[in-house]
């Protein structure tokens, strides 16, 4: 069976469950996802735009152990390898692909099954 490319939708971003590094020992806080953004190919529909590329900025919002206020982001992108289904120099996104943060922000292809590569 073929490995399944992703459309815009298909990509979750999911927040870290730890503080942000900015918070200190004994700081809490939570990581919240940003809209995903995506580069598709304007050519190819399946019956959304195929994509390559989605990034995502999560922000944290918390207090490090004082109580003062303290807030951090952090940019993730995950990009296609290459792939039998390919465009230009870019492949497509995958399903189960995904990429994490050094914060543990991640996100991950879960592909609709419209697209075989």
């Amino acid at each position: 069976m073929s490995p399944k490319g992703a459309i815009t939708g298909d990509v979750t971003a999911t927040p870290s469950s730890v503080p942000s590094p900015k918070a200190g020992v004994g700081g809490s806080g939570t990581w919240t996802a940003g809209t995903i953004t995506y580069k598709s190919y304007a050519k190819l529909k399946a019956p959304g735009e195929v994509i390559w590329k989605a990034e995502c900025t999560f922000t944290f919002s918390g207090a490090n152990s004082a109580g003062s206020a303290v807030t951090d982001s952090e940019r993730v992108t995950l990009t296609a390898t290459a792939t039998v289904l390919q465009h230009g120099s870019n492949g497509v996104l995958l399903d189960a692909e995904q990429e994490q943060g050094p914060l543990g922000n991640r996100l991950t292809v879960t592909a609709s099954g419209h697209v075989a590569t």
